[in-house]
């Protein structure tokens, strides 16, 4: 029976025809569903299977979805929706069947297409959530999870798993319910306030309330609509918090929020908080929207007189490192104040640059008034017309850029073209002076004068696009016929003697593009400028010119149907040339000497058009393209594409005749032979034979991947190895494994994707024991090695973890470096056996010699010691990991080293055992102590590598303690210890910093284990504390100041700033909580200076009431001493 060949021409009308031959056939049930055929026409293999599809013959569908052409399989996939979508063949569409039925006859492709397209179509809830369940282990189950039941999905989100940022939005847009679960999200704090902005108009208080948190570090960008939607329902919320808002908000917004009157109250309340000291334009924003006269005010008194500064001392040298010059704020002042204090400082200044500076910030002051406008130009031409013309130039093309000059009157236009001439506009010079050209045309179109010569010779005539809106429509009109009559009088009559002139007529022809769309013309009532286009393509092919003409069709998209018949011509791409099959497919074949030059362009790819042509166009088209190829089979160039065209036009059979014919005699290259031709065509087979379809047999790759051709190989042997399916992947693999080194790799490859874990053990086993190669041992490693980490089965990964200790048990000193990078990531290895791994790998890695290298792996090992700390064994960890210090670590000060011997206390399962870790390590400690006061560098080396040793202590404690899964003791005990210590072995008054700070933060540590016993859910810095802790401090400092008189205050002060940052208590409301509570005597004088010392002083709405509290104790209590105190501390401060 002849092949089926479709009516018509252009793609679409070959598709329709198709599409009714399917239609007819099933109506009339006249067909007969033979199987697919490799020596059957794709037309006619396409045929049966939309028919079969169309007609729900379930047995023929699913026997093309296991076909090796992927044409075939995902046509059948894609036209097959029934299949997923119709309860009656859910016996199929399971995932049980779909894994042992239907997954080992199928391409891996084709099967992820199928499970790709069931996700997206089965809507099921009750049959989603077994694939849910099926797959819950791996990371596609997120997929699934989103169409199961929303009752199914909170108890997983609630019970089982954390999810994606970008599922938990999905989540929300299908029920706002969701939201409530945005802390069971897989992130970092700091990333919530971006996570949930999405839902701000919704659920506005919950949001704010997140981006509030102080855990969000980060408000993202609001953006206008959303600031003015905040402004405009919560104003009060978010002008009190407007320090943590700042950076997110639209500023031009926030200042329409704001009245006039207001805005100077405004800056000297938040702009230094605000951080306007450094971003300059939002200031200027602000200043801006100021009524004229307060304005002027305000900068006077704040940046120029500097008496009633917005800005603090420090903050003020930063600003004024951003802004260096006093007269850059004329820019603020009315002009006729701002011109003559400018002409007062440019008197004096002698820099020419400078002076271009000052005159461009008087164009600020004046740019929207004309009176202004000449005043200024007429000062320049008087005082300033001899400056060079590198700085004059600047401010005149400052001055363009900010005024219309059409619309200056003849004086002010006179003048200012007095000083054109004085720069040397009307003169053949090579200055850019555009702007000024274009001013001078504008100025003479509109007022209907002749332009002169030399201007339209030198000016580049862009399309004016800036200056369009503040026209009206006659000058609009003047203006876009004179440049498009300037543009076409450039390209009329034009001869082309060289390409260069050929290339500059293109240009001049894409201005003229470019004019018309920025103008919003249509190209068809300008039909010279296509016939122009024709003429340059003429010129081009007669002369063979190179030049590229892609510029033109590519201006504007909607224009290119009126270039279609051209398009090749211009634009020689695999885009035109499907366009043309769409629409024309004639076009190929009159072009065919340019698109032989696109076949053979080895940096094109045409894959689409070629897999069209094979499938719609088998007899015409495609025979006549590859007949193309195959002449170009042995030419020296292009050799790549015509290998890559001819695999993609070609039958599977005759791509293996192909390949069988150049298969090499010899795979050594002699890369000395002057004939490389058959050396670069084998690369090529070796390197594309991925492409054909259907896949060749991986035999036919083989042919190639011996001796120097096996690198070439290597894209078609990773393509075809991962694509091969589970019956196929059973046949080769015995052969791969059993092939030389370099192909035995991709058989340990082929094992990893196709086998279960249970049969990857025994196959990684098998050859791990045959084989002693650095390399394939290091390949066999790294599969097991992820495999165990990715497969989130407990079962499974311990049993991978027993092969892995089998393969390390039997490593010998030649490794792969691969093997022991491996064996230094531990973080991706699952929790279950992370600390068994970690000390396997330890022990292996320090127990090879210095020749080794592995001295990075180590120390990779060892900074993620004090991460995996509670997984580790105690002995191990004393007697290996940390002792002794020296041998791993660079010292005892090394701050890897100082955070793993606070974990290691701190990881005791109880307080007994916290202690029982202390005693372990006190000879460490007693080294500190012993260098305490060696030479100079060594102290303050050993002092500084205790004082970490206990920051880290008390922040690791917090960091433990907010992970409660972690159930660690509270280390009040331990602390209460080495308190001891230190105070038995340092003498207290030459470190009385240290041995203070450690008693406070052991006193607060006590507190919280006297809390958690009366209340469990508490946090480490529970507001509840603070009273106790108030008390607690200032019984201290009472029992100090007995000790070592009042002065001690002072100390005191320091130690107490220093412990609230050991507990991590940095926000102001909290240390203003504990402050208030330290004021509970009032007779005791050393507690009010502690608290004026060390107060939080900057303002806040939230803390307000606590700082107006404490001030006013301050201020009130009757000691001389605390008010020289109190005074001296906020002299800078408002206290109300």
């Amino acid at each position: 029976m002849p092949p089926l060949t479709l009516e018509g021409d252009a793609l679409g009308e070959k598709r329709r025809h198709f599409n009714k031959l399917v239609a007819d056939a099933v109506a009339s049930k006249h067909y007969e569903l033979t199987p697919t055929s490799d020596t059957d026409s794709d037309i006619d293999n396409l045929l049966k299977i939309e028919i079969a599809c169309k007609a729900r013959n379930v047995d023929y569908v699913i026997e093309v979805m296991k076909s090796k052409d992927m044409l075939y399989a995902a046509t059948a996939i894609k036209k097959s929706t029934w299949l997923i979508t119709d309860p009656q063949y859910a016996n199929i569409i399971n995932p049980e069947y779909l894994h042992t039925q239907l997954k080992p006859y199928m391409t891996n492709k084709a099967f992820n297409k199928l499970m790709l397209h069931i996700r997206l179509n089965l809507k099921d809830e009750s049959r989603v959530q077994i694939f849910y369940e099926y797959c819950k282990d791996t990371d596609t189950a997120y997929h699934w999870l989103q169409n199961c039941s929303m009752p199914y999905i909170e108890n997983v989100i609630k019970n089982e798993r954390l999810v994606p940022k970008w599922l938990f939005k999905r989540l929300c847009k299908r029920s706002s319910h969701f939201f409530a679960y945005n802390t069971r999200v897989e992130l970092y704090p700091h990333e919530r306030g971006q996570l949930v902005l999405f839902m701000l108009k919704s659920h506005t208080d919950d949001v704010l309330n997140i981006l509030e948190d102080k855990t969000v570090t980060y408000v993202p960008e609001l953006g206008k609509k959303r600031t003015e939607f905040l402004l405009k329902t919560c104003p009060h919320r978010i002008f009190d918090n407007i320090k943590k808002y700042n950076t997110s908000l639209d500023t031009s917004v926030l200042i329409k929020h704001i009245n006039k009157d207001e805005i100077g109250t405004f800056l000297h309340k938040h702009a230094n908080e605000l951080g306007y000291y450094w971003e300059t334009e939002k200031l200027n924003e602000f200043i801006r929207k100021m009524d004229e006269e307060e304005r002027v005010e305000f900068i006077r008194k704040s940046f120029i007189d500097r008496t009633d500064m917005i800005f603090k001392k420090d903050e003020m040298k930063w600003f004024d490192d951003v802004r260096t010059h006093s007269y850059e704020w004329y820019e603020f002042f009315p002009f006729d104040m701002a011109f003559t204090k400018i002409k007062n400082v440019i008197q004096k200044q002698t820099s020419p640059s400078e002076r271009c500076a000052m005159l461009s910030v008087l164009v600020k002051s004046a740019k929207h008034n004309s009176d202004h406008i000449k005043t200024l130009v007429t000062y320049v031409f008087e005082k300033h017309i001899n400056v060079p013309f590198k700085f004059k130039i600047k401010f005149i093309n400052n001055l363009l850029s900010n005024v219309s000059t059409h619309e200056f009157d003849e004086a002010t236009w006179n003048i200012l073209n007095q000083i054109f001439h004085s720069m040397d506009v009307y003169s053949e010079t090579e200055n850019d002076v555009q702007l000024c050209l274009e001013s001078i045309i504008m100025r003479k179109v509109l007022n209907d004068e002749p332009v002169p010569e030399v201007i339209e010779k030198k000016c580049t005539f862009k399309s004016f696009k800036n200056v369009v809106k503040t026209l009206n429509e006659e000058q609009k009109r003047k203006l876009f016929t004179y440049v498009f009559d300037s543009l076409l009088e450039k390209v009329k009559h034009k001869t082309y003697e060289k390409e260069s002139d050929f290339e500059k007529t293109v240009n001049t022809l894409q201005n003229m593009f470019i004019l018309l769309k920025d103008w919003d013309k249509t190209l068809t009532d300008f039909p010279i400028v296509i016939e122009k286009i024709k003429e340059l393509i003429k010129a081009k092919e007669e002369n063979n010119w190179t030049t590229d003409m892609a510029c033109l069709y590519n201006v504007n998209k909607s224009w290119r149907k009126y270039m279609f018949e051209e398009s090749l011509s211009l634009s020689l791409c695999e885009e035109t040339c499907l366009n043309a099959l769409k629409h024309k497919p004639q076009l190929l074949t009159r072009h065919d000497k340019q698109i032989h030059r696109l076949r053979t362009n080895d940096t094109v790819s045409l894959r689409r058009v070629l897999a069209k042509l094979r499938v719609y166009w088998p007899d015409s088209l495609a025979r006549h393209w590859k007949e193309a190829y195959l002449q170009n089979l042995n030419e020296p160039t292009g050799q790549k594409s015509v290998i890559k065209g001819l695999f993609v036009l070609l039958t599977a059979n005759q791509v293996v005749e192909l390949s069988k014919k150049y298969v090499p005699i010899d795979y050594s290259i002699n890369w000395g032979d002057t004939d490389q031709l058959d050396i670069i065509m084998r690369k090529n087979i070796a390197k594309h034979l991925y492409m054909a379809r259907p896949l060749v047999p991986l035999d036919t790759v083989l042919w190639y991947a011996k001796g120097d051709y096996l690198q070439y190989s290597v894209p078609s042997l990773n393509a075809m190895i991962r694509n091969l399916d589970v019956v196929e992947s059973e046949k080769y693999l015995p052969k791969l494994l059993n092939a030389p080194v370099s192909l035995q790799k991709f058989g340990l490859h082929l094992a990893f994707w196709k086998f279960k874990p249970s049969e990857l053990k025994s196959i990684f086993s098998k050859v791990w024991q045959s084989s002693n190669n650095a390399s394939i041992r290091g390949v066999i490693f790294e599969h097991t090695y992820n495999q165990m980490c990715t497969v989130r089965n407990e079962t499974t990964e311990k049993d991978l973890w027993q092969l892995l200790i089998m393969f390390i048990d039997s490593l010998s000193l030649e490794e792969s470096t691969g093997i022991h990078k491996k064996l230094s990531d531990v973080a991706r290895v699952p929790i279950s056996i992370r600390g068994d791994y970690y000390i396997k790998s330890y022990k292996y890695l320090t127990s090879l010699p210095e020749s080794a290298d592995c001295k990075k792996y180590v120390n990779e090992l060892l900074s993620y010691a004090h991460t995996a700390m509670e997984l580790l064994n105690e002995d191990f960890v004393i007697n290996q990991l940390l002792s002794p210090a020296e041998s791993k670590f660079e010292s005892l000060h090394d701050y890897e080293y100082v955070k793993s011997l606070a974990c290691f206390i701190l990881c005791g399962r109880d307080e007994e055992n916290q202690v029982q870790r202390f005693r372990k390590i006190i000879p460490v400690i007693d080294e500190y102590f012993q260098n305490w006061d060696s030479i100079e560098d060594e102290r303050d080396r050993y002092q500084t590598g205790f004082e970490e040793f206990l920051t880290n202590l008390a922040e690791h404690f917090i960091e433990y303690f907010d992970k409660k899964h972690l159930a660690l003791p509270i280390p009040a005990k331990v602390f209460a210890k080495l308190l001891t210590k230190i105070e038995n072995d340092l003498s207290v008054s030459e470190n009385y910093i240290i041995f203070t700070s450690w008693k406070l933060v052991t006193t607060y540590i006590k507190l919280l284990s006297e809390l958690i016993i009366t209340e469990n859910d508490c946090q480490y810095n529970d507001m509840k504390l603070f009273p106790s802790f108030g008390v607690a401090i200032t019984r201290h400092l009472k029992e100090d100041c007995d000790e070592y008189g009042p002065i001690v205050h002072h100390r005191f002060a320091t130690a107490f700033e220093k412990a609230l940052a050991m507990l991590r208590i940095y926000d102001d409301k909290m240390k203003l909580e504990i402050l208030i509570h330290v004021l509970n005597d009032d007779e005791f004088v050393p507690a009010y200076l502690v608290v004026s010392n060390i107060m939080p002083k900057d303002p806040h709405e939230e803390t307000k009431h606590l700082q107006t509290e404490i001030l006013q104790k301050l201020k009130m209590n009757p000691s001389p001493v605390v008010q020289v105190h109190f005074y001296n501390d906020f002299w800078e401060y408002p206290v109300d």
